[in-house]
């Protein structure tokens, strides 16, 4: 279609949207309103949800991201010892966690002192049982050889409980006590001591 045929043709349409009548224009026009409002209210109501949902997400990302993140530290630690504190020279969100400053209330357990260095972190009495947990850089294999030495030199029979490469458990018995050791390596080179007895 040429321009001429198209301008005749709206020459000849034009006459028809006047002979329209009124009604229809107002019953049109009401029409557009009802939604255009329809439309606009469906955008805001998408924004809004989608709004929800990235606040939602912006909630539980960056716990996810820590949680990724700990993952792969912990894995590059296992390959490369001091990967940890390496890349926290660069990124000090990457910093290792400090380790505890002072002790938490409670009491010493067991004949054995703790190993040096190593701070108390957790106490607890429930019932007849007491619980003692500490933390500190120390060397994973010296500190179990610590308390290994010198539970034997107590006189206190050793039997073990369960083993890992991170992670033991020992049980120690004299007479009537009993004491519970779990000795365990953290990724950072620090290690945990828990210790577990019934109270007289």
């Amino acid at each position: 279609m040429n321009k001429l045929g198209l301008l005749a043709y709206a020459a000849d349409f034009a006459p028809r949207i006047f002979q329209v009548r009124r009604t229809t224009w107002v019953a049109v026009g009401v029409g557009l309103l009802v939604l255009s409002a329809l439309l606009i209210w469906a955008a805001v109501s998408l924004i809004g949800g989608l709004w929800g949902q990235a606040r939602n997400l912006a909630g539980a990302a960056p716990e996810a991201v820590r949680g990724a993140t700990r993952g792969v530290l912990e894995q590059a630690e296992i390959i490369v010892p001091g990967a940890r504190e390496k890349l926290g020279e660069f990124v000090p969100a990457l910093k290792p966690e400090t380790q505890p400053q002072r002790d938490v209330s409670g009491t010493e357990l067991g004949p054995v002192a703790r190993y040096p260095g190593l701070m108390r972190t957790h106490w607890q009495r429930a019932g007849g049982q007491a619980a003692a947990e500490y933390e500190g850089k120390a060397d994973y294999a010296t500190v179990l050889d610590h308390y290994a030495k010198d539970f034997a030199a107590q006189g206190f029979a050793q039997s073990i409980q369960s083993a890992t490469q991170q992670a033991e458990a020992h049980e120690y018995t004299k007479g009537h006590e009993r004491f519970v050791l779990k000795i365990t390596q953290k990724p950072n080179r620090s290690v945990g001591v828990r210790i577990e007895t019934a109270l007289p």
